[in-house]
């Protein structure tokens, strides 16, 4: 037993030597496996902490870059808070030379504004090296990352041109394309901010760059002082702002548009009045349409998707139109649909109006029919008004007038609106940097004034001299339901000029004549008296309407001012070139005046007369009237072919009336602003002195016309960004993100 005994014990001393042979193994095993997940986790964290550093200092990059372009902006515009007045200049064409110079100003003032931003890391203030700006490093909080960024103008030092990334456009564009043989120039300035995060030695870098243009350029289709009036049959490509203020005024709506679709059908106008109550109610953004998409706008529609006949995701008058002359349902409008040989001119007008709106060379263009090709909206762009909204819906708007409850100005405000993407389709209190309105001291004709050479009366001699004057006196403005004034006009019929000025006084009836270069219209500047536009205006029947009204100008008293200032009718003339006028001190609607009838043409790339250059310099602006009073096309014959107006560039005029048929391929500039009982506006009367686009009663406000009974015409209006300005308007450059050039980088 005890043998027994002893054995049994051997047996269990080697068994504990095997078991703690096998926990040393399990416990290498366990520390390799520790080991191992320590160092994975360590690598985790090490991973994590180095992407959180690659965010950080990514986000950091890119909200210095914002930071960089809200301050470049300042610069450029002009804003009293940040002691900046802007960077102006009368040039319209940018080259490499003028950029320089600009740069060098906004270079400074950045320098300035970015200087007394922060507290710079190591004491350090932004400085200028061989011509770039730096800006040392700036925290984006305690504890934060911090960035720094350079601004250094093309041509750039040791950069390849050649490469890959300059074979696209914007680059691609120039002329010539940019290449190491003609690299990028002045006027590129390429902004590169980087952002760093984490302590030193273990720091990460992020950075972004983008490439920006000095420029100069107005980006809107049209830009008023004046309130706005948008007809029917009228759609326009581009922006628009208004800066009228007088909203407690009956009729004084900034903008007042009116949708295309009504006049058509009984049935359809109750339907647009049904959704127009919708939209009071449920657009949140002011586009004048319902988003599909939106919980709040949909808010209360039973089944609003059956509403969206285009099904685009949004129901607007368009919708309504379709679904209404639409009679196979097969997603289009044809001219057999909306007009079955009813000859209504109204009903043709409007698919001339959308089939042939914008590019000729996209699909379905003049194809015959309305269908999703041709993208219809009323207006394509944004609407700035410098009005609040409460002060509109409290005055004009209000059906009951000022005071207790509010209308809404969606009343007076139709017509779908597709904004930019990213941007507010409406916005209410805009401030002046959004809304920059030009005066007349900010244009200088001086230049087109000495290229006009050329004596009206010489050259009308050698062809033959005047040929009588108008008979009776004719009615100012033609063919107006209620005129104000009558001209006796001498008549050039069938001639053509060359680069002349017509000098104050001649008030003349231009038929079937052709004008080439520059036709400069003189005026008396000195214009301010109130009496200016009075003094010599006469009844129909030839008798004074305001006997004993004298005005003074340039200290000399006039009973005629019709004597030193210019109205003038061009009836189917040609023009190759530009009508430029002299900017007077005031506008006086009655005496500085231009009307353009019958078939009006701007024949420039056409003309064989004119030099390349001077084809481009034309190009800029068809028509630079500051200050006066231009009417274009017809009172009373919208449907007549012959009635028609094509301008080109930016068209500038005191106000602005277009009628009948009228395309505009640039933009619109009005320089006068109505204020009640100043200037011209007497009274509360400041309403009637609009910029309109298309037909309205007098009842809306425009007393010159009525509702004629033969069609609302065709006007279109499109913004064209590739237009230079003409030199001479006194215009903010801009250092505008080219955002095809964002790049970002590591280090």
């Amino acid at each position: 037993m005890m043998t027994g005994k002893t054995h049994s014990a051997h047996r269990t001393c080697r068994d504990r030597g095997a078991a703690a042979v096998l926990a040393m193994m399990f416990l290498v095993i366990f520390s390799s496996l520790a080991a191992a997940m320590a160092i994975v986790s360590q690598g985790n964290l090490t991973t994590a902490e180095s992407s959180m550093k690659i965010n950080r200092s990514l986000a950091a990059s890119e909200t210095g870059m914002k930071f960089m372009i809200y301050r470049l902006n300042q610069v450029t515009q002009g804003d009293a808070t940040a002691g900046t007045n802007g960077i102006t200049t009368r040039e319209g064409v940018i080259n490499a030379a003028l950029a320089n110079t600009l740069w060098n100003d906004a270079r400074t003032q950045l320098l300035n504004l970015l200087a007394g931003d922060f507290q710079y890391q190591q004491g350090n203030a932004p400085y200028v090296a061989g011509g770039v700006l730096v800006v040392p490093e700036i925290p984006v909080g305690p504890g934060q990352p911090s960035f720094s960024a350079t601004f250094e103008p093309h041509p750039l030092a040791n950069e390849n041109y050649d490469a890959a990334f300059y074979q696209q456009p914007p680059f691609s564009d120039q002329n010539p394309p940019a290449s190491n043989l003609s690299p990028l120039d002045a006027r590129w300035v390429r902004i590169t901010v980087t952002a760093s995060d984490g302590p030193i030695g273990s720091r990460i870098y992020r950075s972004v760059s983008m490439d920006f243009k000095i420029d100069k350029k107005i980006r809107y289709a049209l830009l008023s002082k004046s309130r706005i009036m948008i007809g029917r049959n009228v759609m326009i490509d581009g922006p628009v702002g208004s800066s009228f203020l007088e909203t407690n005024l009956a009729n004084g709506h900034p903008i007042q548009m009116e949708s295309d679709f009504r006049g058509l059908d009984a049935n359809l106008d109750a339907d647009l009045d049904l959704f127009r109550n919708t939209l009071i109610s449920n657009d949140a953004n002011g586009d004048n349409r319902i988003n599909l998409a939106s919980s709040a706008e949909i808010d209360q529609i039973a089944n609003p998707s059956s509403f969206d006949y285009d099904q685009d995701g949004y129901i607007d008058d368009y919708d309504f139109f379709m679904a209404a002359f639409d009679a196979n349902a097969d997603l289009q409008v044809s001219l057999a649909e909306l007009d079955p040989g009813s000859a209504d001119f109204s009903r043709q007008q409007l698919m001339s109006l959308i089939d042939t709106f914008g590019d000729p060379s996209r699909q379905g263009y003049g194809d015959g029919l309305i269908n999703e090709y041709d993208r219809y909206t009323k207006l394509r762009g944004e609407v700035y008004i410098t009005a609040s909204k409460l002060s509109w819906e409290d005055g004009a708007a209000d059906p009951d007038g000022p005071g207790g409850a509010t209308g809404a100005y969606q009343d007076y405000f139709q017509g779908p609106i597709v904004a930019d993407f990213g941007n507010d389709p409406m916005t209410f209190d805009a401030d002046n940097d959004a809304v920059h309105q030009f005066n007349p001291s900010d244009f200088d004709v001086a230049s087109f004034a000495a290229m006009a050479s050329g004596d009206l009366v010489t050259q009308a001699a050698s062809q033959g001299g005047s040929s009588g004057t108008t008979s009776p006196a004719e009615a100012v403005p033609f063919g107006a339901a209620h005129p104000y004034e009558y001209y006796d006009r001498p008549i050039y019929q069938d001639m053509q000029f060359d680069n002349i000025t017509i000098p104050a006084g001649t008030n003349a009836l231009f038929i079937n004549c052709t004008f080439i270069g520059v036709t400069y219209v003189d005026t008396a500047v000195d214009n301010i008296d109130p009496n200016f536009n009075y003094a010599g205006m006469i009844e129909a029947d030839g008798t004074q309407k305001h006997p004993g009204r004298t005005a003074m100008v340039n200290g000399v008293e006039i009973t005629d001012t019709k004597t030193v200032s210019n109205n003038l009718r061009f009836d189917n003339c040609t023009f190759e070139g530009s009508v430029v006028t002299q900017s007077p001190n005031e506008f006086t609607h009655v005496r500085n005046k231009l009307s353009f009838t019958g078939t009006t043409r701007f024949l420039i790339d056409e003309s064989t007369h004119l030099s390349a250059s001077e084809k481009d310099l034309f190009r800029r602006s068809t028509l630079l009237a500051p200050h006066f009073s231009v009417e274009m096309g017809t009172f009373i014959a919208p449907e007549d072919a012959g009635e028609t107006v094509e301008l080109s560039g930016t068209i500038v005029t005191g106000v602005l009336d277009m009628r009948g048929q009228v395309k505009i391929i640039g933009s619109l500039l009005t320089t006068f602003e109505p204020v009640s009982n100043t200037g011209p506006v007497i009274g509360d009367t400041s309403p009637q002195f609009n910029t309109t686009l298309g037909y309205f009663s007098s009842s809306s406000g425009d007393l010159e016309s009525e509702l004629p009974t033969t069609g609302v015409g065709v006007i279109q209006v499109m913004y064209d960004p590739t237009i230079p300005l003409p030199d001479g308007i006194l215009g903010n450059i801009e250092i505008a993100p080219s955002l095809a050039t964002y790049r970002e980088g590591g280090q």
